[in-house]
């Protein structure tokens, strides 16, 4: 019998992120919001799976995070669940998700600088 393979290594999330982090532009800030979320929802073990924060746009407070592909359903509900970060409402919207970089990117376009910009808004 043949089964399908699945080669993903990795997976990527495209987050909309709405809480005080907004005038914030440091990549180590939406770290700790996606670890605190872990921590919530998972505990130790889910604050210790690994991810990269690819992109960080704070004029839009959109995130690209790079997460093990195994891992994407954990991360993906800790973020949509999170109702508070640092004692302040906040709010996470996953935007896209993909196991292609991309796929991602294909309703985005590249602005000169190499940011990935929504062309659908």
């Amino acid at each position: 019998m043949n089964r399908v393979r699945n080669d993903h290594q990795f997976g990527y999330l495209k987050i909309h992120i709405t809480s005080a982090l907004n005038q914030s532009d440091g990549r180590a800030d939406v770290r700790a919001l996606v670890s605190a979320a872990l921590t919530h929802l998972h505990g130790q073990t889910g604050a210790a799976l690994p991810l990269d924060i690819l992109q960080w746009l704070p004029s839009h407070s959109i995130a690209l995070l790079r997460i093990p592909h195994s891992e994407t359903a954990k991360v993906w509900s800790a973020l949509t669940l999170l109702g508070e970060f640092r004692k302040e409402p906040c709010c996470v919207q996953v935007l896209h998700a993909s196991t292609s970089l991309c796929s991602l990117a294909m309703d985005h376009c590249v602005s000169p600088s190499g940011i990935l910009l929504d062309t659908k808004s």
